[in-house]
């Protein structure tokens, strides 16, 4: 049986041509590409949450020491495999009998300026009236 062009029609239990099967193809790797790239993002976003943990874990120890006046130990500097800067300022605030000390923790190897959390306390000064 012919169609009216000249053309043998399709058997119906022929399946998919090669062209079919390769666009099919290019489809799923462009969906599996696109989970990927969500999986890494996930991934990232988690690692940064947790570097954001520990490092406030760091900052409560140091404001902590502070307070109780005693020295920072090593071990709490190194957390979760990285060694933290710990930077501590203290201001005296006028007229309060207080001092406020701000603890910003980054990672050692970040470099100078990349503080991921910054904590702030305030202590009685000795010898001030409450």
């Amino acid at each position: 049986m012919t169609s009216c062009d000249g053309r043998s029609p399709r058997d119906p239990q022929a399946g998919f041509t090669l062209i079919e099967t390769l666009v099919a193809l290019a489809v799923l790797a462009v969906g599996a590409m696109a989970v990927l790239a969500g999986a890494e993002r996930y991934a990232a976003n988690t690692r940064g949450l947790e570097d954001r943990i520990v490092a406030r874990w760091v900052a409560e120890n140091a404001l902590s020491a502070t307070t109780l006046n005693l020295p920072l130990e090593q071990r709490w500097i190194e957390a979760a495999g990285i060694v933290w800067r710990i930077e501590l300022e203290t201001q005296r605030l006028p007229n309060s009998g207080l001092s406020m000390v701000t603890a910003r923790v980054s990672d050692a190897a970040a470099g100078q300026g990349a503080s991921l959390v910054a904590l702030t306390g305030y202590l009685a000064l000795e010898g001030e009236a409450k």
